[in-house]
């Protein structure tokens, strides 16, 4: 039976398995990893495990949680930070999305085994992780409800607009199933096509109530 740790004990230990599980799953990926690579360097016994985790799998995404805030850190200055142009600025978020999946440690562990991704949403309360999530992607949120407040981007829940941005991530996922000549040219057409749909209906808008009732609004920037 596990020994009872004190309260200081188990926030230390939680951290470090989080650690663990940052080296272990970038290193192994989740299929691969054990809950004996995961204990090891924490300092605790296997048994000990579940008194803090219910599964590998629980501490996956715990790990992912506590890289979120860096994460959305790093989208924002390559997309909403470094251009005034929403648009632009769509497309930059999306490239730096797939970037960020195909780079990180953490969030590549999904492309090495897609089965992965199911054994995740079978083994998990996705709904409460979804809730959680959407907290902590707040700053983007916000820089979509800033954007449809200038009229620069469609009206719609933000949350389902980074949705739609959100599934540009399908491509990294397929990567090694597209020749990559193509695939970086789909990747480039794809942003564009994407930044068009959910910019340019709410520019010509604009457009169209300051010009004379039958002259055809303008999609200008929408290439």
């Amino acid at each position: 039976m596990p020994r009872a740790f004190t309260g200081t004990e188990k926030e230390e230990i939680r951290g470090r398995l989080i650690e663990s599980g940052r080296e272990c799953f970038g290193r192994y990926g989740l299929s691969k990893t054990t809950i004996e690579d995961l204990v090891k360097p924490a300092g605790i016994a296997k048994a000990s495990f579940y008194l803090f985790f219910e599964s590998k799998e629980a501490l996956y995404i715990e790990t992912v949680m506590a890289e979120i805030p860096a994460m959305i850190d790093r989208l924002l200055a390559a997309s909403f930070r470094s251009t005034s142009d929403t648009r632009d600025a769509l497309v930059l978020l999306m490239k730096a999305m797939v970037h960020e999946i195909e780079t990180n440690p953490i969030t590549r562990v999904l492309l090495g085994d897609p089965s992965d991704l199911e054994r995740l949403t079978a083994t998990l309360d996705v709904k409460k992780i979804l809730g959680q999530a959407r907290t902590m992607f707040a700053p983007l949120l916000d820089e979509i409800r800033k954007a449809q407040a200038k009229g620069e981007m469609i009206d719609g829940d933000p949350q389902e607009l980074l949705h739609t941005l959100g599934l540009i991530k399908m491509y990294p996922v397929n990567k090694r199933r597209v020749p990559e000549p193509i695939y970086n040219t789909m990747l480039d057409r794809s942003t564009r096509v994407i930044a068009d749909g959910l910019t340019c209906p709410a520019k010509a808008g604009r457009v169209g109530r300051r010009t004379a009732p039958n002259k055809p609004a303008s999609s200008a920037g929408c290439s």
